[in-house]
């Protein structure tokens, strides 16, 4: 059985370089083959804490940016002007409420690292991966604008061909992707969805 290594080179890259997890390393690996994140972007990220995907995405959406995080956890406060932090369950979120709340119209791009509390029984890991990206689409379907971007994280699984069809239904392109970061026994991959239709 494979074995996880958890002090594996990004973590102790995380750590050095003062990100709060290695999924840091994930989400810089997706935007430099995709660069779909821009500066002046608001960027929606469900899932957030504990704020690694934050702290890069703040970054790259500079000053004139904002990135809006939610998570059923609260997130430790990141010293980040262009970040705001909501502790919800995204289930319960009014999405176009909240954003009209912070000023806001809509993302440019919405991203996702979501994982389901999983039991090692597939068809109950499967009904709760299917049911959390059903989640995360209601969201998704109020918050990106049109031509927009998604990234999520999705597993292996046998409800990722019926994620992959509904998601080509919604947008114009999608390419699934296992960033360097992602370790070798996951058989997480992610979603990389242009063009909201």
């Amino acid at each position: 059985m494979a074995r996880f290594v958890l002090k594996d080179p990004f973590y102790k890259k995380a750590k050095d370089e003062g990100f709060r997890a290695r999924s840091a390393y994930k989400l810089k690996d997706i935007d430099a083959k995709f660069h779909l994140v821009k500066k002046g972007h608001v960027v929606l990220d469900l899932g957030c804490s504990p704020g690694s995907f934050l702290q890069v995405l703040s970054d790259m959406v500079g000053e004139a940016g904002v990135v809006v995080g939610i998570d059923i956890l609260p997130t430790p406060a990141l010293p980040r002007k262009n970040v705001k932090t909501v502790t919800a369950d995204i289930r319960d979120v009014d999405i176009v409420k909240l954003f009209g709340d912070l000023g806001l119209e809509s993302a440019d791009t919405v991203t996702c690292d979501i994982a389901p509390n999983l039991s090692g029984i597939r068809e109950v890991d499967d009904a709760r991966i299917e049911e959390l990206f059903h989640s995360v689409l209601d969201i998704v379907a109020g918050a990106l604008k049109p031509g927009g971007n998604f990234i999520i994280k999705s597993f292996s699984t046998t409800v990722q061909k019926k994620v992959a069809a509904l998601l080509q239904q919604k947008f114009s392109k999608v390419s699934q992707y296992k960033p360097a970061a992602s370790r070798a026994v996951s058989s997480e991959i992610f979603f990389i969805c242009t063009g909201k239709k």
